[in-house]
């Protein structure tokens, strides 16, 4: 006997989408903003959930491709890309060095003519590829957790936490970077450069 699919209807779909770009099991009150190219920097100023609809694909070479001037901000790439143009210059992949509580996920970040990701206190970055940059991989503060990541053939640090031991790191390949890790504290099961670390 064939089992009858139902439809589903709106507000379920609603709902499960909801769930789903929340990350973390609970509804938000609305639903996350898609982040269009323009051209030149995308600027996010208000708290909230934001994700990429596809591939974004950037010619800037010294200014930020995201940059994000408020605290309080999810960006889920959403399985899509952030690319650069290569070279070397002045751009970073994702900004948000100024505000605190900043978590970035799903996705890659890749070919930025300078660091891919640069956050503040308390950020989180997870379930990243972070590839062939021309600076570092990933940038952040203090109280930061990076965790799940393939850090890989970056020109700089693949995670820099700077002098700061109170950012952990966790579940991360990295490989090929011009430095592997500074600063930071490693919560266990990281592999650079071939070789499994413990803490």
């Amino acid at each position: 006997m064939t089992p009858t699919i139902r439809a589903t209807t709106t507000t379920a779909i609603l709902a499960c989408a909801l769930l789903f770009s929340a990350g973390v099991g609970a509804a938000q009150s609305r639903m996350p903003t898609a982040l269009v190219a323009t051209g030149t920097t995308i600027r996010i100023t208000k708290s909230g959930s934001y994700y990429l609809p596809r591939n974004l694909i950037s010619h800037l070479k010294n200014q930020p491709v995201v940059l994000v001037t408020v605290s309080n901000v999810t960006l889920n790439l959403n399985g899509c890309s952030i690319i650069g143009p290569g070279g070397s210059g002045g751009s970073v992949g994702i900004d948000a060095a100024g505000v605190t509580n900043v978590t970035v996920v799903n996705g890659t970040i890749t070919n930025i003519a300078g660091p891919a990701l640069e956050l503040g206190a308390y950020g989180e970055v997870s379930g990243m590829r972070i590839l062939g940059n021309a600076g570092d991989g990933a940038d952040c503060s203090s109280a930061c957790l990076v965790n799940g990541n393939i850090v890989a053939e970056n020109g700089g640090v693949g995670l820099n936490f700077g002098s700061d031991a109170t950012s952990g790191y966790q579940n991360n390949v990295l490989n090929g970077n011009d430095a592997s890790i500074v600063g930071g504290t490693n919560l266990g099961h990281n592999v650079i450069n071939g070789v499994p670390t413990t803490p």
